[in-house]
């Protein structure tokens, strides 16, 4: 569960990074064109997302530490999308390993 909160946040915040009019663009796969032209629909799933995720923060931890980590998660998340996405370093496959890893994480070490 912990996962699904960290990677909504993430997808989150990638799809508001992407609607900004400021932001530094890579137009390479559809997803990214896709937003970039509906930025009403994108903003509205990106904003749904991120509320999801603070419920789930919340759920999971209680409501202080729930808001706190998800404050801390999305700082960490907006960095690094902010750094890494002009350098065109975050692309499907990385994403899909770093959810990988996280699955393995949280489920399979005790």
């Amino acid at each position: 569960m912990i996962t699904i909160a960290v990677f909504l946040l993430f997808i989150s915040f990638y799809f508001f990074y992407n609607t900004s009019k400021k932001a530094v663009k890579y137009d390479g796969f559809k997803v990214e064109k896709w937003i970039s032209n509906n930025t009403l629909i994108a903003n509205t799933i990106a904003f749904s997302c991120a509320l999801l995720s603070l419920i789930f923060n919340i759920l999971i931890f209680g409501f202080g530490s729930g808001i706190l980590l998800f404050f801390i998660i999305l700082m960490t998340h907006a960095s690094l999308i902010i750094v890494l996405t002009p350098l065109q370093l975050i692309n499907y496959k990385s994403i899909f390993l770093f959810l990988v890893i996280c699955v393995f994480f949280e489920f399979f070490t005790n």
